[in-house]
């Protein structure tokens, strides 16, 4: 009993903690989901009654596997295995929810209550103290506080020292959060008036850091659930389309990275001053690289490699080793081929299925996310993003193996 109090402890010091995931530096973020599959072996050992939920366990540990036999055909193997050990929660948090915790009791309600009230504020927090720390930075680099400042800034400044996509998923998970909270229950005067306050802080910084992706994923996560849900009136989403158009609009141009977007000069040359123009060079050039080697892909240790090659052929050269493909599904494909694509689109289409199936707009909600996020950024090969990611998507599939047991078939 007393380990069993013990641990329990030690759970909910995991849920907080990924809580808290946006204000923890990034050299400590392993330690985060060390402790929760820590205390979940612990309930596993102690537990009597044990089992495996086999096929969330399979199809959810699809593409880890897919990776590691990439990892194995590379010829820099070395490599290979270091960005394995930076994907291991892609394994580790299907272990953990389906297996060791498969007949331990948790209130689900009452964790991701607790989840969704701790990362929210904790987003504020950063917010308010990153909004502190700008206002002391300087850099000569850059005349004007715009875009490029402020991304600059929250990448350079001790403390924060996050890739500002990071951060803006980050802000994003959290708007989305607000949002639901807004929604649940009947709240005093006092908690509405910090909720929209809150969403004010949370979407402020989101548009100072002009993540252009994540601010689109956002957008199309935001109301596509919405659109699907018949407790919202459809006057709201329309009224939620014209205060996002309007957002865009009244944005000072000068900080305003969707105008690289329109510039017919962001597709005919590479400006290194210009996202956008960057992006399309590396998305031409994953293209030809992927359709080398089409079915099994480069191997996992040789892609950067391989990237890098083609990056430096023409005369406009980008830095080695800078720029990955900046779209996790050509990452897929370039490391394994269109039969790895196949399995980690089946992965995908698992965690659709089962939050449409079981009306989770939360869940399919933070999916979309993240999916459309997939197309801008190489997301699972980062840890601040593959760590909460599969937390999130895993823990939020075992609710439904828990509460719905004898349902498991329909909802599978």
């Amino acid at each position: 009993m007393a380990v069993l109090k013990i641990n329990n402890t030690l759970f909910f010091l995991s849920i907080v903690l990924f809580g808290l995931y946006p204000l923890v530096p990034e050299q400590y973020e392993s330690y985060v989901p060390i402790i929760f599959i820590t205390s979940s072996f612990i309930f596993f050992c102690v537990n009597i009654k044990r089992g495996v939920i086999w096929r969330p366990l399979i199809l959810m540990s699809l593409i880890f596997v897919v990776f590691f036999v990439s990892c194995l055909l590379s010829d820099n193997t070395y490599l290979g295995f270091k960005k394995i050990e930076t994907m291991l929660s892609l394994i580790a948090f299907p272990i953990a929810c389906f297996w060791f915790l498969k007949n331990v009791k948790l209130d689900f309600v009452i964790i991701q209550s607790i989840f969704f009230k701790v990362f929210f504020i904790s987003n504020i927090i950063f917010s308010v103290i990153a909004y502190y720390l700008l206002s002391f930075y300087r850099n000569p680099k850059f005349s004007s506080k715009d875009a490029d400042f402020f991304r600059n800034a929250i990448a350079d400044i001790p403390y924060i020292g996050e890739h500002s996509i990071y951060i803006s998923i980050f802000l994003a998970i959290a708007i989305i959060i607000g949002t639901f909270i807004f929604k649940q229950g009947n709240h005093n005067i006092l908690v509405k008036i910090g909720l929209i306050v809150g969403q004010f802080i949370l979407i402020s910084l989101l548009l100072l850091l002009m993540s252009k992706g994540i601010i689109i994923a956002l957008i199309i996560a935001f109301l596509v659930p919405f659109i699907f849900s018949k407790q919202v009136s459809k006057k709201i989403i329309f009224g939620s389309a014209i205060i996002v158009i309007l957002i865009f609009i009244l944005l000072p141009k000068h900080n305003n990275r969707f105008g690289e977007l329109l510039k017919k000069e962001s597709f005919e040359q590479i400006d290194m001053n210009n996202s956008t123009s960057i992006r399309f060079y590396i998305l031409k050039c994953s293209i030809k690289m992927m359709l080398e080697k089409p079915f099994f892909g480069h191997g996992l240790g040789d892609v950067q490699k391989e990237l890098d090659f083609r990056y430096n052929i023409n005369e406009e050269m980008l830095p080695s080793g800078k720029y990955n493909s900046h779209n996790q599904y050509l990452f897929v494909l370039l490391s394994t081929g269109v039969i790895g694509f196949i399995f980690f689109l089946l992965f995908l289409y698992y965690i659709f299925n089962i939050a449409i199936k079981n009306q989770d707009y939360f869940l399919l909600s933070i999916l979309i996310l993240f999916s459309i996020s997939f197309l801008f950024e190489n997301i699972l090969s980062r840890q601040s993003g593959v760590i909460l990611f599969s937390f999130l998507v895993n823990f939020l599939v075992l609710k439904y193996f828990v509460l719905n047991k004898e349902n498991l078939d329909n909802n599978c």
